[in-house]
């Protein structure tokens, strides 16, 4: 019997330590599965792609401050921002990129305040005209406090505003020669459907005539038109100057270039992130400028090559256009209030 209980207490060791062995050789089986886990957490995190869309042609001084931008902001936040740029209207014209923007489905836009109006109404501040008329002192206005009270009214439309500067002038051409203000009298001048610019005109004694921008190139070669004002660079691009004889340097009303973000989009960002962003959108603002001062200047020398002359206006004759001017302010105040209307106006007083 006792033999038999020695048996048995020898086979219930054996059996433990089995058990206790198998139990041990199980344990290294974790081990992989803990690393797999550091090893998904050591990876870089996915980098993020945005998009950059625009109406304008891939030459414009917007297009190639897009590009600017995806090559700033790749660089320096070492490949962990992706930026793809669309322009010539791939992704749809001005309103549809606004709103897609707007709705997230596209991050960013660039493009002028103009075809924003009808999303945030306080920008018709800058259909001010002969309000804005020097560049640089333009700069000084839109990198004041005058700046955040804009971008306040964007991001209460869903948009973060990245980039705002001054781009270039809207100018006019003509087949009648205009170097006194008396000579503006009865000129038949196409604008933009825009109740503001066409009061301007009208104000000068011209004709306005609002008409599709498509249209313009053969109503100006029919004589339906005498005139019309777009930025130079517009005039050499759509091929404007073979139906006109002068470029008469109005400086009337400024285009501002904005680049802008969903709003979420931005706010979704982690802080490093962010910091990245704005330090390239500020780059990339910069080199936007000179470029549209280049552009501009190239586009001048064109004009004359081609025939084209080039008027300047005397201070005296700006003046009377100020004046003209000052009775579309009170249009815009009724429109938008007097907050923004007065802000602009006390900014530029500071920026002389």
């Amino acid at each position: 019997m006792k033999k038999l209980m020695s048996l048995l207490l020898v086979l219930v060791l054996t059996f433990g330590l089995v058990g206790c062995g198998a139990k041990a050789s199980d344990a290294p089986a974790a081990a992989p599965a803990q690393n797999s886990e550091s090893n998904e957490s050591a990876k870089p995190a996915e980098p993020v792609k945005l998009q950059i869309a625009l109406s304008a042609q891939e030459s414009s001084p917007g297009a190639v401050t897009a590009v600017k931008l995806k090559e700033i902001l790749e660089a320096k936040s070492n490949g962990n921002f992706q930026v793809d740029v669309y322009p010539n209207a791939q992704l749809g014209g001005d309103r549809e990129l606004i709103e897609s923007t707007q709705a997230g489905s596209i991050s960013m836009s660039s493009l002028t305040t103009a075809p924003m109006v009808s999303f945030i109404p306080d920008l018709a501040v800058f259909d001010m005209p002969m309000a804005l008329t020097d560049l640089e002192m333009a700069r000084k206005v839109l990198d004041g406090p005058f700046r955040d009270q804009i971008a306040a009214k964007y991001e209460a439309a869903g948009f973060k505003l990245l980039m705002i500067s001054p781009d270039s002038f809207r100018e006019m051409s003509s087949n009648i020669p205009v170097a006194g203000f008396e000579d503006f009298k009865g000129i038949d001048i196409r604008t933009m459907e825009n109740k503001y610019h066409m009061a301007f005109w009208q104000n000068l004694g011209a004709n306005p005539s609002p008409l599709a921008f498509s249209e313009l190139y053969i109503a100006l070669q029919q004589g339906l038109v005498d005139a019309q004002e777009n930025p130079y660079a517009t005039l050499v691009a759509s091929k404007l100057y073979e139906q006109q004889k002068y470029v008469v340097n109005t400086n009337h009303i400024m285009f501002i270039a904005t680049t802008v973000m969903n709003k979420d989009l931005y706010d979704g960002l982690s802080e490093e992130q962010k910091t990245v962003l704005n330090e390239a959108c500020a780059e990339a603002q910069e080199f936007g400028i000179e470029e549209g001062k280049r552009q501009a200047a190239a586009s001048v020398e064109f004009l004359k090559e081609q025939g084209v002359e080039i008027i300047d206006l005397s201070p005296e004759v700006i003046g009377q256009m100020k004046e003209a001017a000052e009775p579309v302010y009170d249009m815009i105040r009724q429109d938008i209030g007097e907050e923004l209307v007065n802000s602009l106006l006390d900014a530029l007083d500071k920026a002389q």
